[in-house]
């Protein structure tokens, strides 16, 4: 382990496929729940370590526009090649022997940024009309080869908060990389914006990657286009065992089935043990692996099933769920939806709805405010982990969700372990069905409305489901609305005729961050977005405002965070609207089922 010559290696953690991004979005949107400080094991590398810092500058973009422009049409008249508006007067360029040295650097604690970020303890001096161009940092740490609890690393932890663009070297091996290229224009802008999220790498501790004695992190940091200076904070630690750092997740639940997924640091050997009245059953996965996914069938019938988690031997997680309710049993449904970076809401709503205990979770989409974000995922699950252990949970796809700048590592049906969508689904695309007892519900992606195969896949999935007590169809981007985005108007044509067609119960949708009820064209439906993105005032229809320009049906409109809660009962189906603390947002409102 103590090799001073290591071999390298490259370690990243992807984001799953990309997208558009709505007008509304706000990059630096969170509600600052997140944390760098708090990590497992020991502490190698602090939060406001001593670095040797150095940076370049180069004028702001908007300082080069002008001359770029000018320079085009010079360059159109046969005159020499416009110079780039990314900026070619760069005071420094990246050291020669760099990582591993920094010449010229200042001494300063981190987290470093711009004069404006005001937790910065070394903020970067830029005049009118200039940027950083990229930040280099180094800091050492010291390890004593006889120490046992260093001896016996396995797993290093590295989070940080950066924007946009981040590499790191442990001891001259790149082990983390974000945003920018290998290879090209050493002082290139970051490929895309980061949010504001931590995000956590974990690092295998291979021969050769530590040393005894001292050891150098070394990092780079870039902005994205109109950012002015990067930020980062980071911390490191080192700890011997592997760890769950996603689940356990409870999917894809029925009458006498289920599927546990656990998503552990480095690779281990995980053991799932189950049963109604002990833990009679188990399995353990077949190798060592990050994933792990534990598809169970032969259940007992409407019953409580506790099960536990071991990794590497050692029991990590108990938990309990049930499988579904029989035919004509009653059947609760929590539902909510446009999380983004309201963290706080959103966990007030997961201690609702865990309160509540629903048959399952339905959301409206937009789970994430950067599907490309890493960050943003291990934020989400970090807050949903008490209810995904013990309630399925079943997602829409949102625009968000998606990411931005077409990053397909990992995508989104990855994140979990849904139902399987027809065989024909193109790659990325999100829509699926399934039932909760004799209650049919079906997903669909308002990303790919204008797929035949979507409409053509719900037309028969809505005929094959024609026996269902009731059905609830959840989208993200719904075809009614008076908030921000307004409706939806191919949902309105294309979808809404199928779904009148086949007797749908309700429709569940959000995008728009507010609370909407109404029935239009035979059709009831809920808007709901308010689970925890900014809220949105109505744009139409309301006092100040004009009158809508598509018809709606509205019956109920507020400008709340909340979830709903859908009871379906032998005869009929109560739907509740609350606010976070559980009070109503108006009185419950009942629907006929389809039988």
């Amino acid at each position: 382990m103590w090799a001073a010559i290591a071999v390298g290696i490259a370690l990243s953690i992807a984001g799953p496929a990309g997208a558009a991004a709505d007008d509304d979005d706000d990059p630096a949107q969170s509600d600052g729940t997140g944390t760098g400080a708090a990590v497992l094991g020991r502490s190698l590398v602090a939060v406001d370590a001593i670095w040797q810092v150095a940076w370049a500058t180069t004028p702001a973009l908007t300082a080069q526009l002008g001359p770029t422009l000018l320079g085009a049409l010079d360059e159109a008249r046969g005159g020499p090649p416009a110079p780039s508006v990314f900026g070619t007067t760069i005071d420094r360029r990246p050291p020669p022997s760099w990582p591993l040295a920094l010449p010229g650097a200042i001494t300063g604690a981190a987290p470093f940024g711009p004069a404006g970020c005001a937790r910065c303890a070394t903020r970067f001096p830029l005049a009118d009309q200039e940027r950083i161009a990229a930040a280099w940092a180094l800091t050492h740490f010291t390890l004593d080869p006889g120490d046992a609890e260093v001896q016996g690393m396995r797993v290093l932890e590295l989070r940080a908060r950066y924007r946009d663009g981040l590499v790191v070297w442990l001891n001259g091996l790149p082990v983390v990389r974000r945003e920018l290229a290998v290879e090209g224009d050493p002082l290139a802008i970051a490929t895309r914006l980061h949010g504001p999220e931590w995000e956590s790498v974990f690092i295998p501790v291979v021969p050769g990657l530590l040393r005894a004695g001292d050891n150098v992190l070394a990092v780079e940091v870039r902005p994205a286009a109109h950012q002015r200076a990067p930020e980062l904070e980071l911390v490191l630690a080192g700890r011997g065992a592997g760890r769950v750092v996603r689940g356990p997740m409870v999917q894809a639940v029925g009458a006498d089935r289920a599927t546990i997924v656990v998503e552990t640091d480095v690779p281990t050997v995980a053991t799932l043990r189950w049963g109604a009245t002990a833990l009679d059953h188990e399995r353990t996965a077949a190798r060592a692996d990050r994933r792990h996914t534990f598809a169970l069938d032969g259940l007992p019938r409407d019953a409580a099933i506790r099960y536990q988690v071991a990794i590497d031997g050692a029991a990590v997680a108990t938990a309990q769920f049930a499988t579904t309710p029989g035919p004509g049993a009653v059947v609760r449904l929590g539902v909510y939806g446009d999380v983004r970076g309201g963290h706080r809401i959103h966990a007030a709503l997961v201690a609702r709805l865990l309160d509540e205990a629903p048959d399952a979770v339905l959301v409206s989409g937009d789970l994430v405010l950067r599907g490309s974000d890493e960050a943003d995922w291990q934020q989400f699950f970090a807050v949903t982990a008490p209810l995904l252990s013990t309630i399925p949970y079943y997602p829409a796809v949102g625009n968000h969700d998606l990411g931005r700048a077409g990053d397909l590592g990992r995508r989104f049906e990855e994140h979990f372990a849904l139902p399987p969508g027809p065989p024909d689904r193109p790659p990325g695309a999100e829509w699926y069905s399934f039932d909760v007892g004799d209650v049919h519900v079906a997903m669909l992606d308002s990303n790919n409305y204008d797929d035949p195969r979507q409409r053509a896949w719900i037309e028969a999935d809505l005929l094959a489901a024609d026996g269902a007590r009731a059905i609830v169809i959840v989208t993200h981007d719904g075809p009614y609305s008076r908030g921000t985005h307004g409706g939806n108007q191919q949902a309105v044509r294309d979808y809404v005729p199928i779904l009148v067609r086949h007797r749908v119960t309700l429709l569940v949708s959000g995008h728009d961050h507010l609370y909407q009820r109404g029935a239009q064209d035979g059709l009831t439906y809920v808007v709901s977005g308010g689970g925890g993105a900014p809220l949105y005032r109505a744009r139409c229809g309301v006092p100040g405002r004009g009158r809508c320009v598509h018809p709606d049906g509205m019956l109920a409109l507020e400008r709340a965070n909340h979830y709903l809660f859908v009871t379906v009962y032998p005869g009929h189906v109560e739907l509740c609207a609350k606010a976070v603390d559980g009070a109503p947002l108006e009185p419950c409102v009942r629907l006929p089922t389809r039988r």
